[in-house]
C-alpha cells in the first residue's frame, strides 16, 4: 500500500477494524487508479449518480463533502474545502482488492497475468517505517475564550427555541510538514470505518468511528454516533465512565434528537411503517472512547435511488442537529472555517448497487507539498450543555495525535 499511494494520483484504502459490536463490519480493500471518473455540477449529482453507475455496472468510491449541504439547502453558503477535495467525487477503480473471507479478491480490467502480478508484489512487499523525529502537535483556530463565548450564543438560541440540538466544530491546525501520509495514517488508533483517501495532492486520513450508511439491497440502516466519554484508567473506573455515559441527561437528549432526526430523513425513500430503531442509545467501546450509538433501519421504496438516499439524508444528523435548516443556518454563521470533506462521507457503491459510507470525523486532511494540516473537532450543544465540558470534550477527540510520530 505504502509504494501504491506514491504510484497512483487518486486512490482509496479501506482499512476496517472490526468490533464484536455493530451490525455488520465494513470491507477490507484498496481501489486505485481511476478507470473512468464522474465529472458533474455538483447541483446535479444527486439526480445523476443512479445513471452514473448503471452506465459503467462496476464499483464506484469517493465522497460526498459537506459542501454538498448548500445545493440541497440553497440558503446555505458554499465553503470550499481547505485541502482542495472537491464537493463531490466517484471513480471507477482500475484496481480493486478485496479481502473477504479469508480470501483476497483481485479485480482489474486487464489481464489474468497482470492479477497474478499484482498479487506477486503485494506478497512479496515489506514495509520499512522511516524514523520519525517529532510529535504531531495541532492547535485550535479559536481561544478558549472565543470558544465559550460562541457556545454562549448557541444556547441562546436553543433557549429561544431556534433549535433543539447543533453540532458546532472548531478547526484545529499544525505546522506545516513533510508529513508521509500512508505512513501516518498506519498510526491513526483502530477504528471500524478507517480509510486512507488520496485525491491528487490531498489527502483523507481518516479513523472513523461512525457509519452514515448501509445500504444492502432494500435495506438500509443509519447508525448516529451522539454521546462521547473517555475510557477509564482501570477496569472499575471504565465501568463508571459507561455507566454515567448511559445515564447522562445531556447525552441521552442528543443521542435522542438525533435518532428522530434519522428516522423523518429515511422516512422519505422507505417503504411507510418500515422504520424502526434496532438499537437505542446503546455503548459502544473503542481504544480512548465509549460512544452512545443508535441504529435505525429501514425498507427503501423501489420508486427511489442511491442518489435519492443521499439527498433525503445528507448533511448527517449526527453532525448537524434540529431542525436541520434552521442548524445548517447556524453552523454557516458561527463556523467562520469550511467543513470540506469533513463531517461528509466517504464509502463505496458495489455493481448491484449497494452502498456503504462512514462519517468523515476523527481525520486528518493534508495536502502536498504545501504541507498544511488540518484537524477538525466538534460536540452536539443541546440545553443540557455546559460550554467548559464541551471544549474539553473536543481537546479529548485531540488526545489520539500526540502519539502520532512525524
Amino acid at each position: 500500500m505504502l509504494a501504491w499511494s506514491k504510484s497512483f494520483q487518486v486512490f482509496m484504502y479501506f482499512k476496517s477494524y472490526p468490533y464484536t459490536h455493530g451490525w455488520q463490519p465494513a470491507p477490507w480493500m484498496l481501489a486505485a487508479g481511476v478507470l473512468h471518473e464522474w465529472k458533474v455540477q455538483p447541483q446535479e449529482a444527486f439526480h445523476q449518480l443512479a445513471s452514473f453507475h448503471a452506465r459503467h455496472h462496476d464499483w464506484l468510491m469517493g465522497h460526498v463533502g459537506y459542501p454538498m449541504s448548500s445545493y440541497l439547502w440553497p440558503d446555505i453558503s458554499r465553503k470550499s474545502c481547505l485541502s482542495g477535495f472537491p464537493d463531490i467525487y466517484f471513480f471507477v477503480p482500475e484496481i480493486l482488492i478485496l479481502v473477504q473471507d479469508n480470501q483476497v479478491h483481485i479485480g482489474i480490467h486487464g489481464s489474468a497475468t497482470e492479477a497474478q502480478h499484482i498479487f506477486y508484489e503485494i506478497c512479496h512487499s515489506q514495509i520499512r517505517h522511516p524514523a520519525f523525529q517529532n510529535s504531531l502537535r495541532v492547535f485550535p483556530s479559536l481561544t478558549r475564550t472565543q470558544y465559550l463565548d460562541i457556545l454562549h450564543h448557541i444556547l441562546q438560541h436553543i433557549r429561544r427555541g431556534d433549535c433543539y440540538e447543533m453540532n458546532f466544530c472548531q478547526l484545529f491546525t499544525a505546522h506545516p510538514t513533510n508529513m508521509l501520509p500512508a505512513e501516518t495514517f498506519l498510526q491513526l488508533p483502530p477504528a471500524p470505518f478507517s480509510l486512507c483517501y488520496r485525491w491528487h495532492d490531498a489527502y483523507l486520513l481518516c479513523a472513523s468511528p461512525e457509519r452514515y450508511l448501509l445500504k444492502r439491497g432494500s435495506q438500509v440502516i443509519m447508525q448516529p454516533m451522539k454521546g462521547t466519554i473517555a475510557r477509564g484508567r482501570d477496569q472499575e473506573e471504565d465501568a463508571q465512565q459507561r455507566f454515567r455515559l448511559q445515564n447522562s441527561p445531556k447525552e441521552r437528549a442528543e443521542n435522542t434528537i438525533v435518532v428522530d432526526l434519522v428516522r423523518n430523513d429515511l422516512s422519505r425513500t422507505a417503504i411507510p411503517g418500515t422504520v424502526q430503531v434496532t438499537e437505542w442509545m446503546k455503548i459502544y467501546s473503542y481504544p480512548t472512547v465509549h460512544q452512545m450509538v443508535s441504529t435505525i433501519r429501514s425498507e427503501m421504496d423501489n420508486a427511489y435511488q442511491i442518489g435519492d438516499l443521499l439527498a433525503t439524508t445528507f448533511p448527517m444528523g449526527s453532525m448537524t442537529g434540529a431542525p436541520k435548516k434552521k442548524v445548517l443556518q447556524l453552523i454557516d454563521a458561527y463556523e467562520s472555517w469550511p467543513r470540506g470533506i469533513y463531517s461528509g462521507a466517504t464509502g463505496y457503491i458495489t455493481p448491484e448497487g449497494d452502498m456503504e459510507m462512514n462519517v468523515v470525523i476523527r481525520s486528518l486532511l493534508y495536502t502536498s507539498p504545501s504541507g498544511e494540516l488540518f484537524y477538525h473537532a466538534g460536540s452536539g450543544i443541546t440545553c443540557y450543555s455546559h460550554p467548559e465540558a464541551e471544549w474539553e470534550e473536543c481537546l479529548l477527540k485531540t488526545q489520539q495525535l500526540s502519539q502520532i510520530r512525524i
